[in-house]
């Protein structure tokens, strides 16, 4: 969703890829859509819309990928990322490389060497990547549609499937997965920010705080599994979906205000560095909850930031700052009391 710098990227990247047989795309409401003479001409590539969606969904997005897929395995990959010549050591003439990748070649006796599914490995996204039968996420239900945002979806998805298989996942090595680097507000959904622009992601890391701890809290309140009833999705036109609003995932009253309170302190409290009891008697409208997804800093926030916050994190900094000096001046004693104990040479 509005990440089409990332997607021309990568999509070009994933074309040159010999290892797949199709390649879905899923314009999710994109505010300028994405046209399929802007992706390479590659004749894998299947590009869906799904419209009238106020802001991105992962979890929702990622399901209906997968139910629109074809193959019997699926390699799960965001706009920004791709895979990397680590692929290339596959002979993808042969039909059982999937196999050796997740290490379900037998060993002595027979026995599978692995649990079937991977993960992907280190930083910068690489975790929420994955690779594994249709038949295995489908039975546990894919993506936990009650949670929103980012964050958590990918614990939430490894833990089910560590269940349903009886162990762990695997793991796609880091330098087989290939990403561009990009902020947090990006990765929350908050739009872009400059590499200089701190407030800006200060608020972006806030955002991915108040997200994945609602959906923690989204997990434990709402388990999902097979037997979940996922959204559905109607054809308008050739290639353009839309969701039933009846099939959504709804949460109880009473569940929904606990959510929404947690992710309204989290965001605004991380952000402006404001103590929760404090946020609890000031005036609501002062701190409102998100809107389509995303946070709005008003004129009084960005004030705050740059003058009131940093005047309630000099105790802090002057703690630190005297920590280190302690640890400073003993490790000197330190060694100087080592020197003053050493022998003298003959």
């Amino acid at each position: 969703m509005n990440r089409l710098e990332h997607l021309l990227a990568t999509a070009s990247r994933v074309a040159a890829w010999p290892g797949h047989q199709e390649h879905v795309i899923v314009d999710w409401s994109s505010a300028v859509p994405v046209q399929r003479q802007q992706l390479p001409a590659d004749d894998r590539i299947r590009l869906l819309r799904v419209e009238r969606e106020p802001s991105w969904n992962l979890c929702r997005a990622y399901n209906f990928a997968v139910s629109r897929a074809q193959g019997d395995w699926i390699l799960k990959l965001d706009a920004d990322t791709w895979p990397t010549q680590g692929w290339s050591t596959q002979d993808w003439s042969r039909q059982d490389w999937v196999g050796e990748v997740l290490g379900l070649q037998p060993r002595s006796g027979g026995v599978p060497a692995g649990p079937g599914y991977a993960f992907g490995s280190g930083p910068q996204g690489r975790k929420g990547q994955f690779l594994m039968p249709r038949q295995l996420f489908e039975a546990v239900g894919g993506f936990n549609e009650h949670l929103i945002g980012y964050g958590f979806d990918d614990k939430d998805l490894q833990t089910r499937l560590a269940v349903h298989t009886g162990q762990p996942a695997s793991e796609l090595p880091e330098a087989w997965i290939g990403v561009i680097p990009h902020s947090d507000a990006e990765r929350a959904g908050q739009g872009r920010s400059g590499r200089l622009d701190w407030l800006e992601a200060s608020r972006g890391l806030a955002a991915m705080r108040a997200s994945q701890l609602s959906n923690r809290l989204l997990a434990a309140h709402c388990p999902w599994s097979g037997r979940a009833p996922a959204s559905v999705y109607l054809e308008r036109a050739s290639g353009v979906w839309q969701v039933e609003a009846a099939t959504l995932p709804r949460l109880a009253a009473g569940v929904a205000a606990e959510i929404n309170h947690a992710r309204r302190m989290t965001f605004w409290g991380f952000f402006l560095a404001i103590p929760e009891p404090c946020l609890e008697v000031l005036p609501y409208s002062l701190f409102p909850p998100e809107r389509a997804g995303r946070w709005r800093v008003r004129l009084w926030h960005r004030i705050w930031w740059y003058s009131g916050r940093p005047l309630l994190e000099l105790p802090v900094w002057a703690l630190v700052l005297g920590r280190q000096g302690l640890m400073a001046l003993r490790s000197r004693l330190g060694e100087r009391l080592v020197q003053g104990n050493t022998p003298l040479d003959s």
